[in-house]
């Protein structure tokens, strides 16, 4: 049986080409989704943690290694990370890092399928807190409208215990699938809210709403599998 993962990299995958390099894009090169500003924050963060851990190459067992949080950046092994890395990008390579990065690290395995797929694409595509944001108040507003017992949680965009615990909730009535459509139209107003204040990203509008809309049909069709 494919694992949620694969279930949820298969959508993101789709929407995550080749090497692109457009002038509007923040991000920079990019490749199959991994973009050279993203995969040098993450360079940038883990020489730092290392720095804060008084950690050296000479003494770690990771040194040079993939599970070196630095190195595991560094796809073409040369040493640094830079837009080469970018252009040695492979599928498999993104989908790893992404695991890492946002599945992983967002906790998406303990959350209900719809919104687990969810999570993962927004943050894929928009950035992790910004996706979490938007699952919380989604959530905030489907479990305020529809459950008879119900705790608002913080919209931190940080997942801890008390948003597993509220999708919990909204599965076990059978609200999950509902909620993953709400925080959808929460993220589709935020692309048309982005591109109204940043003129120069309006290129994009058109691929991300489509994006929306393709994620709400894969969901749809998961939830007909479901039941």
């Amino acid at each position: 049986m494919t694992n949620m993962f694969e279930t949820a990299h298969a959508f993101t995958a789709q929407w995550e080409g080749g090497l692109t390099d457009h002038p509007a894009d923040p991000g920079g090169l990019t490749n199959y989704g991994v973009s050279l500003r993203w995969v040098q924050d993450l360079a940038r963060q883990a020489r730092q943690e290392c720095l804060r851990q008084h950690k050296t190459c000479d003494d770690c067992p990771n040194a040079r290694t993939a599970s070196c949080a630095y190195c595991g950046l560094d796809l073409d092994m040369d040493g640094d990370v830079d837009a080469d890395d970018i252009r040695a990008c492979t599928r498999a390579q993104a989908a790893a890092l992404f695991k890492r990065h946002f599945w992983n690290a967002l906790g998406c395995a303990a959350l209900p399928l719809p919104l687990a797929v969810t999570l993962y694409d927004g943050a894929v595509n928009m950035g992790p807190g910004r996706a979490v944001r938007q699952m919380q108040r989604g959530m905030n507003a489907v479990g305020e409208a529809q459950l008879d017992h119900y705790t608002p949680i913080a919209e931190d965009g940080i997942p801890g215990s008390r948003t597993t615990e509220l999708a919990e909730a909204l599965e076990s009535a059978n609200l999950h699938w509902f909620a993953a459509r709400q925080i959808l139209r929460l993220r589709d107003a935020f692309y048309r809210d982005l591109a109204a204040r940043r003129p120069s990203l309006k290129v994009f509008l058109d691929g991300w709403r489509n994006r929306v809309k393709a994620l709400a049909q894969y969901l749809a069709d998961l939830e007909r599998e479901a039941n």
